[in-house]
């Protein structure tokens, strides 16, 4: 039985920033577990999206009992591939696009990894993805220009909440999208939206003599004519069941580790922010 753990939430930095810290996320504090991050490849492909692969070295704290059954090491290894995709933008024969129409797709930042270390025990296959949000994203001054409707709503119920109605010569009109200004933190821009969207699934299952199923499946449909080369050797009740709980354990051990590195990924984005913000960290 295949293990599902799915989790998504919000990053307040804008998607530059925050992709930035992805990157360089390690080493950090608050994920001690994390002991080395060697990139062993990286390349711009033909598009524009930068591709990283890394190998990451993890330290297990797991029960005795675990690494009883699994023969696991100290330290365990995992593989990880990234592709920072740039926005998709309109074809330039279009013409006369709004500035919500001119991108057609966000930049993204994807990213899977699988476990190298007891893969024949024991796999997780991990997808994560940042995108800017909201998306499509209009800024104040645009947003004024191309849906004046929306933009008096949104400063009258602004104004009912408390706030102020923005100067009137605030935005004069003749720059239909705002560009960015010196005062503008390096890692962000006028016209991207303030948080990040991020969206975490893992798939996480029990193979080799400890299955819990039989994995691959038989085919991708039932009238499927692929079927896989080999089959996980047809364990006894026991291991089954052995294989049942290291799932279960595992996938609490990952929900763990998700909590901790949202906490991490915090951490490591307002760090990065303030420390090219300003020499000194900002503190």
């Amino acid at each position: 039985m295949v293990a599902l753990f799915t989790t998504a939430f919000h990053f307040s930095f804008p998607w530059p920033a925050q992709a930035y810290a992805v990157i360089n996320k390690y080493p950090n504090p608050l994920a001690p577990h994390v002991i080395t991050m060697d990139v062993v490849d990286r390349s711009v492909l033909p598009d524009g999206t930068v591709r990283s692969e890394r190998i990451i070295g993890i330290r297990q704290d797991s029960p005795r009992w675990i690494r009883r059954i699994l023969g696991a090491p100290d330290i365990t290894y995992a593989r990880e591939v990234s592709f920072i995709v740039p926005a998709s933008v309109a074809s330039p024969s279009t013409p006369n696009l709004s500035p919500s129409l001119t991108l057609l797709e966000p930049p993204k930042l994807l990213m899977a990894s699988t476990n190298l270390s007891l893969s024949t025990l024991l796999q997780c296959r991990e997808t994560i993805s940042y995108i800017p949000h909201p998306w499509p994203f209009l800024p104040a001054p645009t947003r004024r220009q191309f849906a004046p409707q929306l933009s008096v709503r949104d400063e009258r119920m602004n104004a009912e909440d408390g706030g102020e109605l923005p100067d009137e010569d605030e935005d004069d009109g003749n720059e239909p999208y705002p560009s960015a200004k010196d005062t503008d933190h390096p890692l962000s821009h006028p016209t991207m939206p303030p948080t990040t969207l991020f969206s975490q699934s893992a798939l996480i299952f029990s193979t080799g003599v400890i299955a819990a199923d039989h994995y691959p499946p038989y085919g991708i449909a039932p009238d499927c004519t692929v079927k896989p080369e080999t089959f996980p050797p047809g364990g006894t009740y026991p291991q089954r069941a052995a294989g049942k709980k290291v799932e279960d354990f595992s996938k609490s051990r990952f929900e763990q580790n998700a909590s901790g590195g949202r906490a991490a990924m915090e951490w490591a984005a307002g760090k990065l922010w303030r420390d090219i913000e300003t020499p000194d960290g900002g503190e």
